[in-house]
């Protein structure tokens, strides 16, 4: 293809253009002859009827004269008039070639014309000198420069045009920044593109220009990486491990605390000490992420310091918001984010950012101590109570196939609500009072033996409901008390929870995130051994301390008798208290050890799990069975015994049972205290607490999940943990 040069298409287009300017008196020429015409045939008639020659020759002479001064003046008259056009004219088109080459040669924005097709038809001077062509003129496809398709030009074009649609979806390859599409041309910078479309020989073209945004997108960016995020934190256990050893507790606090101090300076941020043992931070988010591809290494320097003699190492938490918003935004999201931590056990880390609807966790690699929780529960206590008081109907429920911790749980706050209620409503006959009932599945055998236990009590002839029965008792002012679990997948009637706007979570679980709903009292303690030991400590801190049966004490001893494995796990200080606070109430382990008591078919099952456990890792045992038989709500408890006896294998830190119960897959994990199950079993949308943690995988068959389980594992190890040695 030949192309002319932009000088010689300049210099045809002038000759073109002077061509037209050249004066046309064809006009002008016919009006003269009609002119003459008109007057030579009134001049013929007016003679043809006078009689004196002299009066005709007078006529001829005057109609001559004005003939002739007429025609001058039109003739006259034209020419002025042509001439201002052709002044105007040589004006707009010496305008227009001003402009033309302004366009081309002078403006410095890039743009070029571009056909339906993408056909580039002419680019200007500044988009060849980016794309280093010579010839304005090229031929080229769009696709050869641009990144963003000639569809979404089009598309840009028609939302700019009143005619066309207002609105376009641009695919999800495209780049996107701040709303406009970008792409990123040759010279290296981005380009917003921007479209205009036009019609020519009836034809669509699209005026595209590309605006250099690239100081724009650096200097959002940079206030991206630069902007400040908020941390609070808050060391978990050196005021319990400050009890039971000798040593200075200042100098180890300060310790800390100059360790905390150098790690938030090299980030070039500040640290504030608000409080014992609690600080806030303020750094960049360029900084957090940076710690986020270390893991945190802070919590590992500060695990390094011990306290005197005691080899318990001293544990951090930390809440982190880096977020969009205001300073007192951030700082409430991270206050929040510590409270997640702290609930999921502590010693680790939440990280609230703009790009996730939940959170990052870092850590939790150790268990922490057990807390002091007698302030605490006592408060706890007092918020519950005064809601009650307050209430239509107080609707108690744990999880979906409960166990013993999960019933115990609900009976004793059930025992705290009927409590209230009876000190609230003395005038009031029983059968007027607010009702206080339990949601439960009654086929579960736990329940039965529960039930059995509880008999000799009449309340408890009525007050065990299931899920639709409850749906008929929600009001406005219903309370519903959430006991063993905080994970909604397992809710015992998870509907409840999404009609019902008073809830309160009594739980030992580790929040895996955050709620969906806003409980008034969310009370979840991850050093607790179980549900139950925290509802007996309400129960106890309370004034009503005195009304728990032996009956209900029992069922409640029973929870924390199956989750500490009969006080072999979990079990501290407060936990033998709590115990001893039920057997003041008439408790006692020799009949809850009944409770346990394994059918032969459970014995069988038992044995049938342990001859099928393998060893992966070399550190963990993995066991399970697929039955041919339907599934009974036994096969469950007997996988969580099994996988506590793997644990009595020699180098064995941790355990996992599998049974298939229907088309689903449940998972028990177990651990010593080196391997955190939950975070395993949280890959699976599992939870727990560090050394127990369960997991109920879906239509899936045990195969599938048994793998799944080794890749969470693996995953663990890989991302998480190098080896056991650093779990320890």
């Amino acid at each position: 293809m030949t192309v002319k040069s932009p000088t010689n298409n300049k210099n045809s287009s002038q000759s073109r253009r002077r061509s037209r300017f050249h004066l046309d008196l064809s006009l002008p020429m016919i009006f003269c002859v009609a002119e003459a015409v008109v007057l030579f045939a009134i001049l013929a008639i007016v003679g043809f009827h006078l009689q004196n020659k002299q009066t005709l020759s007078t006529m001829i002479i005057v109609f001559s004269a004005f003939y002739v001064l007429s025609a001058g003046f039109i003739c006259l008259s034209f020419v002025i008039k042509d001439n201002k056009i052709k002044k105007a004219r040589s004006e707009a088109h010496k305008l227009e070639t001003e402009i033309y080459d302004m366009f081309r040669y002078i403006i410095d924005f890039p743009y070029a014309i571009v056909d339906g097709n993408g056909k580039v038809k002419l680019m200007n001077g500044a988009l060849q000198d980016i794309l280093g062509y010579k010839s304005a003129v090229s031929g080229i496809d769009l696709s050869e420069f641009c990144s963003v398709s000639m569809q979404s030009v089009i598309a840009i074009a028609k939302s700019r045009d009143d005619l066309g649609e207002a609105s376009f979806e641009l695919p999800e390859t495209e780049s996107v920044a701040n709303g406009a599409t970008v792409t990123r041309l040759s010279d290296g910078r981005r380009y917003e593109v921007e479209a205009y479309i036009f019609k020519m020989h009836g034809e669509n073209y699209y005026f595209t220009v590309f605006n250099d945004i690239e100081n724009l997108l650096s200097l959002a960016e940079k206030e991206k990486r630069e902007s400040p995020v908020v941390a609070y934190i808050m060391l978990d256990n050196l005021k319990e491990l400050a009890q039971y050893v000798r040593a200075d507790y200042s100098s180890v606090a300060t310790a800390v605390e100059t360790k905390l101090k150098n790690w938030v300076e090299e980030m070039n941020g500040f640290i504030e000490a608000y409080d014992n043992d609690r600080f806030i931070a303020v750094f960049s988010k360029q900084e957090l992420d940076k710690q986020m591809q270390n893991d945190f290494d802070i919590q590992s320097q500060i695990m390094s310091l011990k306290m005197g003699d005691n080899s318990f190492p001293i544990t951090v938490s930390m809440g982190i918001a880096a977020i969009s918003g205001s300073l007192r935004d951030k700082e409430r999201a991270a206050f929040e984010a510590l409270d997640i931590a702290i609930k999921r056990g502590g010693n680790q880390i939440a990280i609230r950012r703009e790009d996730s609807s939940g959170y990052y966790f870092f850590g939790g690699t150790h268990k922490t101590m057990e807390n002091n929780t007698a302030v605490v529960s006592r408060v706890s206590g007092e918020i519950l109570e005064k809601k009650i008081r307050g209430a239509s109907e107080v609707i108690i429920m744990g999880h979906a196939n409960p166990d013993f911790d999960s019933i115990g749980s609900c009976v004793g706050a059930a025992r705290f609500a009927m409590a209230i209620i009876e000190d609230e409503h003395k005038s009031i006959a029983p059968e007027k009072r607010p009702k206080v009932k339990i949601v439960i599945n009654k086929d579960n055998e736990a329940f039965k033996i529960c039930c059995e236990q509880l008999a000799p009590l009449k309340i408890y002839d009525e007050i065990f409901i299931n899920r639709d029965a409850a749906k008929d008792l929600v009001s406005a002012d219903t309370v519903l008390i959430i006991c063993d679990v905080n994970n909604p997948y397992i809710y015992e009637a998870a509907d409840l929870a999404q009609t019902i706007s008073n809830i309160a979570i009594l739980d030992h679980h580790r929040l895996a995130n955050a709620l969906s709903f806003e409980p008034f009292l969310q009370y979840v303690e991850a050093t607790k051994s179980s549900a139950s030991e925290i509802v007996a400590e309400i129960l106890l801190r309370s004034k009503f301390s005195q009304s728990l049966l032996k009956e209900e004490a029992e069922v409640l001893l029973s929870g924390i008798m199956l989750d500490t494995n009969n006080f072999t796990r979990n079990a501290g200080a407060q936990t033998f208290e709590i115990t001893h606070y039920l057997y003041s109430r008439g408790a006692h382990t020799t009949v809850v050890r009944e409770f346990f008591n394994e059918s032969l078919e459970e014995l069988l099952l038992t044995g049938e799990f342990e001859s099928k456990a393998k060893i992966y890792r070399e550190h963990i045992a993995i066991t399970g069975i697929d039955l041919d038989r339907d599934p009974s709500p036994e096969d469950r408890v007997v996988a969580s015994k099994v996988a506590d006896k793997l644990l009595c294998i020699k180098d064995i830190e941790a355990s996992f049972a599998l049974v298939r119960m229907g088309s689903d897959v449940v998972i028990s994990g177990r651990s010593k205290g080196a391997i955190n199950v939950q975070l395993i079993l949280e890959k699976l949308k599992g939870g727990g607490h560090f050394d127990v943690a369960g997991a109920q995988v879906k239509n899936s068959d045990l195969a599938k999940v048994r793998e799944m389980l080794t890749d969470a594992i693996d995953d663990y190890f890989e991302f998480d943990h190098n080896d056991i040695k650093k779990a320890e």
